[in-house]
């Protein structure tokens, strides 16, 4: 069972950066099975960047949950499965924190679409979501944006998974809990 997962955030200094929305789908492998999307009330204001970059405002968020309010669907969802991201170490690290700043310890096996792509599609000259998603023939509905990074990045798990017959690569590209 994978969880596909995409955050946004403020931006911000490393490490102190909050979540602003996120996007999980649940996949057995076969189909969706279930899904979360939420914006997410951040502690500290937007960085005018991101602000720019994903259109998600102060003003836009102002009425979300907190993260804690949403932390049990969170859970709830990622339950029993391998988090699944583009840029995993990134999406990761951050719910590691939101969850850390609950005083809950979150740990989950990971998997890199990024790593994973590289090594079924090594001609494609970038990975960057927009570029794998260009090359693979998948389209992005809302870029920089949870919902739409997560299905994009589902559509490619989908398709690495397909080509991966034997799945000898994707238990390479495992990371473990840490």
């Amino acid at each position: 069972m994978y969880a596909i997962i995409d955050l946004e955030t403020t931006g911000g200094k490393y490490k102190e950066e909050d979540v602003t929305e996120i996007a999980i789908y649940r996949y057995d492998g076969k189909k969706v099975i279930d899904s979360f999307v939420s914006l997410v009330k951040p502690e500290k204001k937007i960085h005018p960047f991101v602000q720019k970059l994903t259109g998600i405002s102060d003003e836009i968020v102002k009425n979300a949950p907190y993260f804690y309010q949403i932390a049990k669907n969170i859970l709830e969802i990622t339950n029993d499965t391998i988090l699944v991201a583009h840029n995993a170490e990134f999406d990761y690290r951050m719910i590691k924190q939101e969850f850390k700043r609950l005083g809950y310890d979150y740990n989950k096996i990971t998997i890199c679409t990024i790593e994973y792509s590289k090594t079924i599609f090594p001609e494609i000259k970038s990975y960057k979501l927009d570029n794998l998603a260009m090359n693979l023939n998948i389209e992005i509905f809302n870029r920089h944006r949870a919902d739409g990074d997560a299905s994009a990045t589902l559509e490619i798990f989908k398709l690495l998974l397909k080509k991966d017959i034997d799945k000898k690569i994707l238990n390479q590209v495992i990371k473990s809990k840490s």
